[in-house]
């Protein structure tokens, strides 16, 4: 029994450079195959006619603008190939999916190897979410209640979608294990979530997180959750205290308010367009103000760390073109 599993999470990039991102589902899903007794081939992106010849083929999908890639091998070899497909980005996609090859598509976790063991660059302790934000696939794929595993395999990411929002001991408890098999907690890449942060959080975390304090401060609303955490965090450099700032659901003025008081605040902000959760390509939602060209301007302008040399009313994407936010001021409407 020969299986195919493609991570279609590989793109080109707008410098013509290609880049693969770490499926973790991937690596999860060949270990457990392995484990039943298959022979495993995996690959990354679309492999053409090497996709040939497998008694199965399991496409995983990161992003929902890369299910057009799996669609395209599951139509290729479908008569030949038993085909699964899943992942995060197929969570708003199923009757898309239905629709385009006939077959069903794995919505949410996959229980066979959710809680496959191995040498993973990435963990989860816990899944699911409460907070249930409205732009987020994370209610979709995990449910809106912790599902907690004790048993869990630390790795130097741990991708947990809400720490500070579990409960104390289980905190600790991640943390011990962390600490039991001597593995170095190199980043929390979904963060803190800001209403639930308090002084005993990062008193727990603080010895053992070696990457950025990670939070999001995605609406104005936030505002009184998210200045109490950074005033907590105040004396910690500002590049170990990364916050995601969400563009493009409130108008412009609002989100480059929340953008510069991340500055104020002591922070650095990371700025990520908003997208539809069905999105079959990366073009951000356009609401309010935006146009693309103005979210795809912001977020570089901020990310890049332009803010440093230059304020955003000065910015433009070439120095032959007019400022995108010219008519931004302090005080005035965008």
């Amino acid at each position: 029994m020969k299986a195919l599993v493609i991570n279609c999470s590989r793109e080109t990039t707008r410098a013509n450079r290609d880049r693969t991102f770490y499926n973790l589902g991937a690596a999860k899903l060949s270990d457990w195959l392995k484990s039943e007794g298959w022979e495993v081939d995996e690959r990354a992106g679309d492999p053409g006619l090497f996709a040939s010849g497998y008694d199965l083929v399991a496409l995983s999908v990161i992003f929902s603008w890369h299910a057009p890639v799996a669609r395209d091998i599951a139509l290729r070899v479908r008569g030949e190939s038993e085909v699964w497909c899943g992942g995060p980005g197929m969570s708003a996609l199923g009757k898309w999916w239905a629709r385009e090859t006939g077959l069903e598509a794995t919505i949410g976790l996959d229980p066979r190897f959710e809680l496959q063991r191995g040498d993973y660059r990435m963990t989860f302790a816990s899944r699911g979410c409460p907070v249930n934000c409205w732009f987020c696939i994370v209610p979709k794929i995990e449910g809106t209640e912790f599902t907690l595993d004790h048993d869990f395999q630390p790795a130097p990411i741990l991708c947990d979608n809400n720490l500070s929002g579990l409960p104390v001991e289980f905190q600790e408890h991640i943390i011990r294990r962390y600490q039991e098999t001597d593995t170095r907690l190199g980043d929390a890449n979904s963060g803190f979530e800001p209403r639930s942060f308090d002084r005993g959080t990062r008193e727990r975390w603080e010895p053992n997180l070696k990457g950025p304090w990670r939070c999001a401060f995605d609406e104005m609303t936030e505002k009184q959750f998210v200045e109490p955490m950074m005033q907590l965090l105040s004396d910690i450099s500002p590049k170990r205290k990364r916050v995601y700032v969400l563009i493009g659901n409130e108008p412009i003025e609002s989100c480059y308010e929340r953008a510069e008081k991340v500055r104020e605040w002591g922070g650095e902000p990371y700025c990520q367009p908003v997208l539809n959760l069905n999105t079959l390509t990366d073009t951000p939602r356009v609401r309010h103000d935006w146009t693309v060209d103005k979210l795809r301007a912001f977020a570089r302008y901020y990310n890049r760390f332009l803010w440093k040399y230059t304020d955003l009313w000065s910015y433009s994407n070439r120095k032959w073109q007019e400022p995108v936010f010219s008519n931004l001021k302090k005080g005035a409407t965008a």
